[in-house]
């Protein structure tokens, strides 16, 4: 998958946990979807993407990821209903909403976890996923965009100092998805 510059930034970051404050349409779902990829490229690792809703998930990622997958020729099966596609070296990755935590309980993540849009979810989603990276070393990466002070900022804030942890803040235009004139038109516009 070819990346922009700051996304190969955040690739390239070999902290365990990594957090992206970036503007819309920088190509965070596109980043997370080349992440499940290039950690599910490990045999038997499972690894999970989780939006704010089960339907936000299916509705951002599940097919894109699906074509990537086929691309590469590494879907075994697919189950439409779980969101969850089991690879041909034995990795899986699901797809989840945050909604329903408690229904988090109890898995593993081998591989990594992804929360798209975490200013969304309630916080206590991490308190339930950071057991599950904890016996097999998983990683964590939070994506979203910017939504004042809260819990994904002061994650944020903690990444930038906290060891083997690292946070990065991108613009729209930054992403390289959006030219510079859309972006004042759309400052016309909006607030």
């Amino acid at each position: 998958m070819q990346l922009t510059k700051p996304q190969q930034t955040v690739a390239k970051d070999c902290a365990r946990f990594r957090l992206v404050a970036a503007g819309r349409r920088f190509g965070k779902t596109f980043l997370a979807i080349r992440e499940l990829c290039y950690f599910a490229r490990n045999p038997k690792t499972t690894n999970y993407y989780i939006a704010p809703t089960y339907r936000m998930a299916k509705a951002i990622a599940w097919e894109p990821l699906k074509d990537r997958l086929s691309e590469l020729r590494w879907i075994k099966k697919v189950n439409e209903t779980e969101l969850k596609i089991d690879l041909v070296n034995g990795s899986k990755i699901v797809l989840a909403g945050s909604d329903t935590p408690d229904r988090m309980r109890g898995i593993f993540v081998s591989g990594i976890v992804i929360f798209d849009e975490f200013a969304d979810m309630d916080p206590d989603i991490w308190t339930v996923m950071r057991p599950a990276l904890a016996d097999k070393g998983g990683s964590a990466m939070w994506i979203g965009s910017p939504k004042g002070k809260n819990h994904f900022y002061d994650m944020f804030v903690h990444g930038k100092t906290a060891q083997d942890w690292a946070s990065y803040k991108f613009t729209t235009l930054e992403g390289g998805q959006v030219p510079q004139l859309e972006i004042e038109a759309a400052q016309r516009d909006m607030d």
